[in-house]
């Protein structure tokens, strides 16, 4: 039996080996594939890493009912090697520039700053943020669901992108602010969506992305995405000394590693870190002048 998924994540899928996999091996027999031919194409492909891995996931997976039904004997994309391409590391958003995208955004989406800043959620975990998972109490915004709208015939709400991408999230006094203010001048409608069109409609990635796109390019920082919201809000936390695991959690990441794997250079060095907490545990008292008089 092939791999079972959503329905949004197969059409992803069916979208993946369209474009990239089917015009290079579509008309190939399937026992001519070799693992040497899967190296090629992932190799061939202008994607981000992560992407090429993508496709070469979803390549394997069919590959791999290839096998159970007989069709080979063996997956030739098991074993193949991704090219080695370096990342580009993440950088936080200066604040300035975050500054003149908040300004130029329109009044009615303009929260979605603070929300990617101040909790790190990605663009469809914005899209899909109800008023009902924001707790102003506890302080906390708890993150379930997103909007999916990519490949489906209307936007809907869906898990989020992983199991681990369940989590709760603390939020500071700015971002409560921010929410309860753009909640006051444009109130949650039907679904209780916190971003919404003026017509009252979810803002899938097209209509989010539109809006996204014309306050970069009118903020000076053309080509900016969402996500780099995401990494000044972890780049912020790490940067002055929170854990890793939080900050893990936080985001969603299944593992600190990951977490690490993006960030690390951005967190202040060990030695530096060493000296502060041991000169405030263990440093003598200064005495005061009076003391001093005292003494003398």
């Amino acid at each position: 039996m092939g791999p079972t998924w959503r329905g949004a994540t197969a059409a992803g899928v069916a979208n993946s080996l369209e474009h990239h996999v089917l015009p290079v091996l579509g008309r190939r027999p399937v026992a001519s594939i070799r693992k040497s031919d899967v190296e090629a194409l992932c190799a061939a492909l202008a994607l981000a890493p992560s992407t090429v891995g993508t496709v070469h996931q979803h390549l394997g997976q069919l590959l791999a009912s290839a096998v159970e039904d007989g069709l080979i004997a063996r997956n030739p994309a098991t074993k193949a090697r991704l090219p080695r391409r370096e990342p580009p590391k993440a950088q936080p958003v200066p604040l300035d520039v975050v500054e003149r995208i908040h300004d130029a955004l329109p009044p009615w989406i303009a929260v979605a700053v603070p929300i990617g800043i101040g909790a790190g959620l990605r663009q469809g975990e914005a899209s899909g943020l109800t008023v009902d998972r924001v707790d102003f109490l506890r302080r906390t915004l708890r993150v379930d669901r997103q909007l999916v709208s990519r490949f489906v015939p209307e936007p809907v709400l869906g898990p989020p992108k992983t199991e681990s991408s369940h989590r709760t999230i603390p939020l500071a006094a700015f971002l409560l602010d921010a929410l309860a203010d753009h909640l006051r001048r444009f109130p949650a409608g039907p679904g209780g969506f916190v971003l919404r069109s003026p017509a009252g409609l979810p803002l899938d990635s097209d209509r989010f992305g539109h809006q996204w796109r014309r306050a970069c390019r009118a903020a000076g920082a053309p080509g900016l995405g969402y996500h780099a919201l995401r990494h000044s809000f972890a780049s912020t936390l790490l940067s002055r000394g929170v854990s890793v695991k939080a900050v893990a959690n936080w985001l969603g990441h299944a593992s600190p590693v990951v977490t690490l794997s993006t960030y690390a250079h951005l967190m202040p060095a060990d030695a530096e870190v060493a000296r502060a907490v041991l000169d405030a545990a263990l440093s003598p008292p200064v005495e005061s002048s009076t003391d001093q008089t005292r003494e003398a």
